[in-house]
This record gives C-alpha cells, sequence and structure tokens, in this order.
C-alpha cells in the first residue's frame, strides 16, 4: 500500500510540472525561467520581435574550425559582446555564422573577434 501511495504521489508531482510547463509556454514564458539577455542560444529558440524587422542588416560569415554546439556559443557570445546585434546564430554543422544588425558591421573588427576565439572567417558575405 505504501508503494501505491508514494507512486501516486510522484506521478502527480510529474503532471502538475507537465501542465506548468504547458501554461508557461502558451503564455509565452520559456523553460528555462530567464531571458534572452544571457543566454546562449541568444533567442534562438524561438522568435524575437525584433527579428521580424526588415530593415536589419544580414552578415553571414564563413568560419572554420567550429566542431560543436559549444564553438557555436563561442562565436556566438564573442559577436554580442563586441557589437550591438539583434539576434547571432552559428552552426558547426555548415560553418556558418548569421548575424542580424541594425548598421552594418566592420568586417576587420568582425575577423579580430573571431580570432581571437580561436576560429577563424574564411568568408564575409
Amino acid at each position: 500500500m505504501g508503494n501505491f501511495v508514494v507512486g501516486f504521489i510522484l506521478v502527480a508531482v510529474v503532471a502538475a510540472i507537465i501542465l506548468n510547463l504547458l501554461k508557461n509556454k502558451k503564455n509565452g514564458k520559456h523553460s528555462c525561467g530567464s531571458g534572452c539577455a544571457h543566454c546562449s542560444m541568444a533567442g534562438a529558440c524561438h522568435d524575437r520581435k525584433e527579428n521580424a524587422d526588415s530593415d536589419c542588416t544580414v552578415t553571414s560569415l564563413q568560419i572554420d574550425g567550429m566542431m560543436c554546439g559549444m564553438c557555436e556559443s563561442h562565436i556566438n557570445d564573442a559577436i554580442r559582446n563586441n557589437f550591438s546585434v539583434l539576434s547571432v546564430k552559428s552552426s558547426h554543422k555548415t560553418g556558418v555564422c548569421q548575424i542580424k544588425s541594425k548598421e552594418p558591421l566592420d568586417q576587420e573588427r568582425l575577423r579580430q573577434v573571431i580570432s581571437e576565439t580561436g576560429y577563424k572567417i574564411s568568408s564575409i558575405y
């Protein structure tokens, strides 16, 4: 009988957690519980209103040396910390980093910032 009670309580707690997550998602809140300002995904997990602006500049970088998600995070963090950007998203699978900003970015400064992380930009387009 004790196992049944413990099992029932466990199922109830898990159900409550799942319902809360679903409710938060429906209300526009995200599962990590914090804002995107300090997130290594930089809002890539959801659409952000400022990304919808059609008057933004898109800069794409072909970067050599990215091997995993942590490489992507290092690139994204370096760009966010050195430039005013609306969004930045890197892919180690394609080797591409896409940056959205209000103004064009200084290409020499981009090369310097990425070089300081240990990676190399092979092209900017």
